[in-house]
């Protein structure tokens, strides 16, 4: 069924019924969403997808309808489209089974289609997770085996120029997991002077002013902070429009919470809560973590116990205080992600094929909308 024709009829219905399926918006719109997944192709097999997923969110209910489906990519476990919705940049998660290094691909999208551009080495393996500046300029990689942080200059078509800077790391932590360093996501600054790299393997958020003009990463001094022993730092969020920034931890199932100094780039640590309800046993390991636009909430996911763990964020000092445990009614919420009106949250389950929907409350609670069954979806992206 087209659900695009029948959106005026979706927005009567809605109108006529506030407490009915589908929740009214002043003015609905279609909200083109990319899901990355993991793909079985030629033998390799991490997972059961065929490659990039590209839906439309109707505004007006939150409900997802596909649109295509783009192949011909390994392992597309994160995205991120241009800020002007035009390019959209893939990892390709792939080790020395697949290709002799990882890759970064670009693609043009037109509304209708994605048309691949090219691709350029990620200069290590398995590369996770990736951003790009509001200018287009560059794209900014962390590749997860081998420990290696990559800048790619944007060409003026979209498409990626080799790479200006190679960032090699070293270290180790604690943990089994944290014999060598493993960056787990690159993630740009509000002001994008500064490249936050939280390091799985070594329990540091490495901290690097941006030099736009010579595609350099110019470490800060110091060059990291440092979360507790074994944490295992993974993903972050900065808060709208304070100077806070969360850091989930994947391996002792926590959020941290940092002041940001915008002059320097320095983080300072201020609080640290659990992702888990006391007396919880069993393996969890955390993986995404994300606010609301408007600041007032913040969400960690759990793989394990396969769970968003809600927060209130304190107007007057950017604390955190639970709200409580939204199941992901799936297995292994990789990630996760709230639309660009922050009325949705989308939690997309690994291990089980589907997408959860969650309407967000006035309280910050998540109230369950609908489903959608996607092959091994582990991170989805909406072009705002």
């Amino acid at each position: 069924m087209n659900h695009f024709r029948l959106l005026p009829l979706l927005l009567l219905l809605a109108a006529c019924n506030a407490k009915g399926d589908r929740a009214p918006v002043e003015e609905a719109v279609t909200v083109t969403t990319f899901i990355g997944t993991y793909t079985r192709k030629e033998g390799h097999v991490d997972g059961k997808g065929a490659g990039i997923y590209v839906f439309r969110q109707d505004s007006a209910s939150g409900y997802l309808d596909e649109l295509l489906v783009e192949e011909g990519i390994v392992n597309p476990s994160f995205l991120v489209p241009s800020k002007d919705g035009k390019f959209l940049y893939a990892v390709e998660e792939i080790g020395p089974d697949v290709d002799s290094v990882g890759h970064v691909v670009a693609y043009a999208w037109d509304g209708a289609s994605l048309k691949r551009i090219n691709q350029q080495s990620s200069h290590a393996f398995a590369p996770c997770h990736l951003s790009t500046d509001s200018q287009g300029r560059y794209v900014f990689v962390a590749n997860y085996v081998g420990g290696v942080v990559a800048m790619l200059p944007i060409d003026e078509n979209g498409g990626l120029k080799p790479a200006s800077e190679i960032i090699q790391l070293n270290g180790k932590g604690p943990n089994p997991r944290q014999e060598s360093s493993h960056p787990h996501s690159a993630n740009l600054s509000p002001d994008e002077r500064f490249l936050y790299v939280p390091d799985l393997g070594t329990d540091r958020i490495h901290i690097f002013q941006i030099d736009y003009q010579n595609g350099k990463l110019v470490p800060t001094n110091p060059a990291f902070v440092m979360m507790q022993p074994g944490a295992g730092p993974r993903h972050l969020a900065f808060h709208p429009n304070r100077p806070f920034v969360y850091v989930i931890n994947e391996l002792n199932s926590s959020i941290t919470m940092l002041h940001w100094q915008k002059e320097t780039g320095m983080l300072d640590t201020l609080q640290t809560v659990p992702t888990l309800p006391a007396g919880v046993t069993g393996t969890n390991l955390c993986s995404d973590i994300h606010i609301t636009p408007n600041g007032q909430f913040l969400y960690g996911a759990n793989r394990g116990h396969n769970s968003l763990a809600g927060y209130r964020v304190s107007p007057e000092n950017g604390t955190l205080t639970l709200i409580g445990y939204t199941p992901t009614q799936g297995d292994f919420p990789r990630n996760f992600a709230i639309s660009p009106d922050g009325r949705f949250v989308y939690a997309s389950n690994q291990n089980s094929d589907n997408i959860l929907i969650f309407s967000i409350g006035e309280d910050g609670t998540l109230t369950y909308r609908n489903e959608i069954k996607t092959p091994t979806p582990v991170c989805i992206q909406f072009v705002n």
